[in-house]
């Protein structure tokens, strides 16, 4: 989902783990967590662990008002009106906190490894003739193949569902079937929803060990059920479309750059970033070198005239710049639009946490009114999506790969 912790806005931090309370400060239950709910020190506040279920799992409606809130879930009793005042006043759609209790949201001017990126100044397309014919593979009823089975095939894909596995290993089989099973493997994460990774390596004699990533989650959700019909058309099964059918497209055409090029299918994201922030995690432990990371995070949901392409701007300002510059290069036919997370709203922000530039493009920003309305219901159905419209993302993609693993 392009806004996974949607009542946060411009002007708040991502729900994170404090590393230390402040002096004279103490839990007000044995086992309570310390939340961050905005970027000064003090604005941090002990809840319980019943607390934070609630506004993890739970559908809160913040705007109705502190009384009413306690009144509907009395668990949230010993957090301050502050905090419920603060976040309501905020609130723009979702379903309420996620907690990313271990994520440890980080904005800095300047990382070693970004440092290594260099982006071209302008996009190229005379370098490359094969995306040509590429774009003229580009298949809208494609998408709308893995959209239909990904929402209708399973009836949730809720990272801690029964199922969880399920769909993630159906997208271990397509990637497996574009890219050879040599090519595919898993990451675990602590539930039973691996991510999953598909392979272009890089071509023989090329030296680069940096690899460029695209990311989308295959996890939905309507809140804290882990039953109820969830079926994340648009959040984000349209998102897994455009990696499929990128890797597909490249595989059929037999192409490999001087980079390396990853597609990653990460697992609960919808709990807090939990799969990007794992695999995140490991690279850096690694010292894997990562060029660029782009994320596609709801892509389907086209009311308007024209596609829309979102770039957010929260993280890289030269990647931000080069996508810019990249869909009105590649993608004209598009409306090309920016906005703000203003918190952690996706899977990029893991990577970005752990030094690495990464940028998330999508159909639009969280406090933009084009947002889908149906996302986090049972609502989010494939026939409310465009696939015509979502295939330049397909588009966007596969320029991305090529401008810079080529």
């Amino acid at each position: 989902m392009l806004a996974v912790f949607a009542i946060a806005s411009v002007a708040l931090a991502s729900l994170a783990a404090a590393a230390a309370p402040p002096a004279g400060m103490r839990p007000i239950h044995p086992d309570a967590h310390l939340i961050k709910f905005g970027f000064a020190d003090d604005q941090v506040e002990w809840i319980s662990p019943a607390a934070l279920e609630v506004l993890r799992e739970a559908h809160v409606d913040l705007t109705q008002g502190v009384d009413a809130v306690r009144a509907a879930y009395p668990e949230l009793t010993g957090v301050s009106d502050t905090v419920i005042n603060r976040l309501g006043n905020h609130t723009i759609r979702g379903p309420g906190f996620i907690d990313i209790t271990g994520f440890e949201f980080v904005r800095r001017a300047s990382f070693d490894l970004e440092a290594r990126a260099i982006y071209p100044t302008q996009p190229t397309p005379s370098k490359y003739p094969a995306l040509t014919s590429m774009f003229n593979s580009v298949n809208a009823a494609g998408l709308q193949s893995t959209v239909q089975t990904l929402s209708n095939g399973y009836t949730t894909r809720h990272y801690r569902s029964t199922n969880a596995a399920a769909p993630a290993t159906w997208i271990q089989t397509q990637f497996t079937n574009a890219a050879g099973s040599a090519n595919v493997r898993t990451i675990a994460n602590t539930f039973n929803q691996p991510n999953v990774i598909a392979t272009i390596p890089r071509k023989a004699g090329s030296t680069l060990d940096e690899v460029v990533i695209l990311g989308a989650h295959l996890d939905s959700t309507v809140g804290g059920s882990t039953t109820a019909r969830a079926p994340g058309a648009d959040d984000d099964a349209s998102g897994i479309s455009i990696l499929i059918q990128a890797l597909q497209i490249l595989s059929a055409n037999g192409w490999s750059g001087s980079r390396a090029v990853e597609f990653h299918a990460y697992g609960g994201e919808e709990g807090g970033l939990l799969g990007s922030s794992t695999v995140a995690r490991q690279y850096k432990s690694a010292g894997r070198a990562v060029h660029a990371m782009l994320n596609f995070d709801m892509v389907a949901y086209q009311p308007t005239a024209n596609p829309v392409l979102t770039v957010l701007t929260d993280t890289d300002a030269a990647l931000q710049s080069f996508s810019q510059q990249l869909i009105s290069t590649y993608v004209p036919e598009a409306t090309l639009y920016t906005n703000r997370c203003g918190y952690a709203c996706s899977d990029h922000f893991s990577w970005y946490n752990q030094g690495y530039p990464s940028v998330s493009i999508d159909e639009s920003g969280p406090s933009d009114t084009l947002l889908n309305p149906y996302y986090h219901t049972a609502s989010d159905t494939i026939d409310k999506l465009d696939f015509v419209k979502a295939s330049k993302f397909v588009k966007l993609a596969l320029a991305f790969i090529l401008e810079l693993a080529e």
